[in-house]
C-alpha cells in the first residue's frame, strides 16, 4: 500500500475509507475482524493511517493492517462476510 499516493489523494480531497484488520476482544478471546472506516490522515514516514472509527473516535492503523484504501461510499463498520 503506497501511503504517499493515498496521501495526495487526500490532499486532493478525494474521499476515501479504509478497509483494515484489527483484533477485538470477546470475552477471554481474541479474534480478528475486517472493518471500514473514513479515512482521514496517512502518515508515510511513521506507517500509519488515522480512521474514524465508528464516527466517533480517531483512532490509527498500521499499514500491516490495511488492505486497502476504497471510496468513501458513507458505509462503515465491520465488512460483511467477514
Amino acid at each position: 500500500m503506497d501511503l504517499v499516493k493515498i496521501a495526495e489523494r487526500l490532499d486532493a480531497e478525494e474521499k476515501l475509507k479504509l478497509k483494515y484488520r484489527r483484533f477485538v476482544s470477546k470475552g477471554d478471546e481474541q479474534t480478528q475482524a475486517v472493518r471500514m472506516d473514513k479515512l482521514l490522515d496517512v502518515e508515510p514516514e511513521q506507517g500509519l493511517l488515522f480512521v474514524s472509527f465508528d464516527d466517533r473516535d480517531i483512532i490509527w492503523v498500521r499499514v500491516e493492517e490495511a488492505i486497502e484504501a476504497l471510496p468513501d461510499d458513507g458505509v462503515y463498520g465491520e465488512a460483511a462476510g467477514h
